[in-house]
């Protein structure tokens, strides 16, 4: 009886130890950079094009008072056409939040949604 305990107790060491090295695995995939997660960039990429690129991508007439900024590089300057700095957190926020003539689309995007637009518009 003692021995079969033993085992036991073995196996749930066992498993637990598995547990933590598969874990520490995904950890040190979802801290790759974002470019080099090719599934969120698309994710990201199919986001944009239905829901920013109507707007920030559009050369025709939108009848807007104001043209949107067009989106290219936007993480490689040092601030968003706003004057706000060219954050992650701040994107998120005009994302949501909506700015100027820009609707909210806090409604629109869930979370996993808004995390792969961030990826994809650092790519750009």
């Amino acid at each position: 009886m003692n021995e079969n305990r033993t085992a036991r107790l073995a196996g749930v060491v066992l498993a637990g130890v598995a547990v933590i090295a598969a874990a520490g695995c995904q950890r040190a995939d979802s801290s790759l950079a974002p470019a080099q997660n090719p599934i969120a960039v698309q994710q990201g990429k199919n986001i944009y094009d239905a829901q920013c690129a109507m707007c920030h991508e559009s050369t025709s007439d939108l009848h807007l008072l104001k043209v949107p900024p067009r989106l290219d590089g936007l993480f490689q300057k040092q601030a968003l056409p706003s004057g706000a700095p060219a954050t992650d957190a701040e994107v998120r926020n005009v994302i949501l939040n909506g700015r100027g003539i820009m609707p909210p689309f806090e409604l629109v995007i869930d979370n996993d949604d808004l995390k792969a637009l961030l990826v994809y518009l650092h790519t750009r």
